[in-house]
């Protein structure tokens, strides 16, 4: 059972949900989110393969990896992607009463949990923050869930303060990934992210990892750990002023003002 007493988020930049018709964006919360995301995720855990963090071997893991470090950082906020489209009821239970010409329920629009996302290395002085922690369950995977919460986390950080939907006025929106993370390159591109180059050895990630598949020299201590080369990409105050914000500002993306 996920216990009850864990860190509040103690992000640098206002901290609020985001929703626009297709996606609310609510920071993550261990308590209402975890459970579902550690069911969601258990039996697949391919989808850590680029990810410097995961698969977690049970629900104490992934608050004690992931969920906690994240609330606890203020240059971190990790939210939980919900899904709004129409669900349907479960089917009813059969009762003496009930009649085989009975009408079925008609779907209800009750948010469920697709994914995770967040922010992370936000830098007020910079006025600066970068999208990351990108995971989709697999049974929502394919339909563009994940644009749509990464458009959301866009027209906030570049969406002026003085915008109805109160945004923070960011100068530089950062998105890196796994240089052969095919995927995660291509959706940044999709939503107007400029690439700007790759860091070599960014990182060095744990044995078992998919990494660069370069050899270290020897006497490297970091026995056992591959490394990472990052695809790094970015969307800046003037790529959004100059066409991105019709891009992302669209029915089913655009964000709700505050």
């Amino acid at each position: 059972m996920v216990q009850a007493s864990h860190p509040a988020p103690t992000f640098a930049f206002p901290i609020r949900t985001l929703e626009s018709d297709r996606v609310r964006l609510e920071p993550f919360s261990a308590g209402a989110h975890a459970p579902a995301f550690w069911e969601g995720t258990r039996a697949h855990p391919a989808l850590y393969d680029f990810l410097p963090w995961g698969p977690f071997v049970d629900p104490a893991d992934l608050l004690a990896t992931l969920v906690d470090p994240a609330a606890a950082a203020p240059d971190r906020l990790l939210f939980a992607v919900l899904d709004k489209s129409p669900a349907p009821f479960p089917p009813p239970s059969p009762s003496p009463s009930s009649s085989s010409s009975s009408p079925s329920p008609s779907p209800v629009s009750v948010p469920y949990l697709a994914g995770i996302t967040g922010y992370l290395h936000a830098d007020p002085s910079s006025l600066s923050v970068e999208v990351g922690f990108l995971v989709a369950l697999p049974a929502s995977q394919g339909r563009g869930l994940m644009s749509a919460a990464v458009a959301l986390l866009v027209q906030y950080a570049l969406r002026l303060p003085s915008d109805p939907e109160r945004g923070l006025g960011l100068r530089r929106v950062q998105y890196q990934a796994h240089t052969e993370n095919a995927r995660s390159i291509a959706l940044a591109k999709r939503l107007g992210f400029v690439f700007e180059g790759v860091q070599r050895w960014q990182r060095a990630l744990a044995l078992g990892k998919r990494g660069n598949g370069k050899p270290v020299r020897e006497g490297d201590p970091g026995e056992g750990r591959v490394g990472r080369d990052s695809a790094v990409l970015a969307l800046c105050w003037d790529d959004w002023e100059e066409g991105v914000k019709e891009k992302l500002c669209v029915p089913g993306w655009e964000m709700y003002a505050a």
